[in-house]
């Protein structure tokens, strides 16, 4: 025979004052089966809660008892529903009653404290509401209640001295359609979520920082919208601007591809040129140094043994101008993994009557920013946490078919952040004496 304290500790009940009265049986409640436990909550307290008389001479008496029902986690795939008899007490003092008391749940609660925390930790999780919901036997909304229970304030009382900026897409109930991501770059954590990346609302929320608090940032890394850097200039004097070296190398990656797409037109879709110059596109993207040269294979399109290599020889030589401008980017892409501040200052000196035409536009652009654009090979700050932030958003997007509340979403990002989910398997959670407003 199992005791009563074996069976709590199974349940993970830690109520000192809870007593098995009877069996467990099943009952089934709204088409779901229950293990079902009778217990009954009562104690001798020590004064009353509203008048604080100490419980001397009988002061306070047992006054009947009332039932309650309490949700705990499942054991063996089955909910488990606590029928606790609260033992009602009587002040013979100032003439009140008051309920027993009990760690496992909040007053006016009927879902248990382990189950909120099991709650959070699945929501620190990439796993949809709705599934959460069915997996705990409660409703959607209640682990909405539950996740804006977790809202912590920012007292916007510090800024890392590396910031990373980017935006993303985000909800619909956002006025603007570009939110903003606040990364620690040191550390890869998200600092806060900015709902509208628009110059007045970005403006509104630095401003809400004290001026020195502000002054401790460092370095700025940021792509090459204007909002970012006008901003940064203003709000952020002390801080060198960083450009994103991913950023820098996507202008020249999108030009060449847009010129082999345009030299692609120029034969037939039937032609051997335009089928290999589609299936091996990557091949012209990718740095030069790391293309196959020493070990042959068969590849389509080809009747004898080839490589990368030889692969990008030949769709060179189907185009002139698509010879030429390969060469600028892999000269581009050499000073940057080089970081070659000299180099660079040289490309983006050259006469614009020299550069292949598919780049004049985003030398232009870096002749805007050229300043910035050095710091990012003098630093070697890159946005790469801010990108990988990016996408973990995404995916919770994907998984719940979209946030309608920005709000939500917002929470449960910072949450994933705080509670993150550790390899082993076990994750950081709340103690038992978190207060849960459910």
């Amino acid at each position: 025979m199992f005791s009563n304290i074996s069976i709590s500790k199974l349940l993970g009940i830690c109520d000192k004052n809870l007593k098995l009265i009877e069996k467990i049986y099943s009952k089934i409640i709204k088409d779901v089966e229950y293990q079902v436990l009778e217990v009954i909550i009562t104690y001798i307290p020590s004064h009353f809660p509203h008048c604080k008389i100490e419980n001397k001479n009988h002061n306070i008496v047992k006054n009947g008892n009332q039932i309650v029902k309490i949700l705990l986690n499942r054991t063996c795939d089955n909910p488990v529903m606590i029928h606790a008899k609260k033992q009602r007490f009587f002040c013979k003092n100032c003439k009140k009653t008051f309920m027993a008391e009990t760690n496992l749940t909040n007053k006016g609660c009927f879902i248990s404290n382990n189950v909120k925390k099991s709650i959070i930790d699945n929501l620190s999780e990439i796993i949809p509401m709705k599934v959460i919901a069915k997996n705990h036997y409660i409703s959607p909304s209640t682990v909405a209640r539950v996740l804006r229970s977790t809202e912590s304030k920012n007292n916007k009382c510090w800024f890392p001295e590396v910031l990373g900026i980017d935006e993303f897409k985000s909800t619909k109930s956002v006025d603007g359609s570009m939110s903003v991501n606040l990364v620690d770059i040191e550390t890869g954590k998200i600092i806060d979520i900015v709902s509208d990346r628009r110059k007045r609302f970005l403006g509104e929320y630095f401003n809400s920082y004290n001026k020195s608090i502000r002054n401790n940032v460092k370095y700025i890394v940021t792509d090459m919208y204007p909002t970012y850097i006008e901003l940064a200039k203003i709000l952020f004097p002390k801080a060198e601007i960083v450009l994103d070296k991913f950023h820098i190398v996507q202008l020249f990656t999108r030009n060449m591809n847009k010129l082999r797409i345009n030299e692609m037109k120029n034969f037939k879709i039937y032609k051997h040129e335009y089928k290999m110059m589609k299936r091996y596109w990557k091949i012209l993207l990718a740095k030069e140094w790391e293309l196959e040269s020493i070990k042959f294979y068969k590849c389509i399109g080809y009747k004898k043994f080839t490589n990368s290599r030889g692969i990008r020889n030949d769709i060179l030589s189907y185009s002139n101008t698509l010879k030429e401008a390969y060469i600028f980017y892999q000269e581009v892409l050499s000073v940057i993994e080089l970081k070659d501040i000299e180099g660079f200052k040289k490309l983006l000196n050259q006469d614009i009557n020299e550069i292949p035409e598919c780049f004049r536009t985003s030398i232009e652009s870096l002749n805007k920013y050229k300043k910035y654009a050095i710091n990012s090979l003098k630093t070697g700050y890159t946005n790469a946490s801010v990108e990988g932030n990016s996408n973990l958003i995404k995916a919770y997007k994907r998984v719940s078919f979209g946030f309608r509340s920005f709000r939500n979403m917002r929470i449960r990002i910072l949450l994933r952040n705080r509670f993150k989910t550790q390899k082993n398997g076990k994750s950081e959670s709340l103690n038992c004496e978190t207060d849960f407003a459910a």
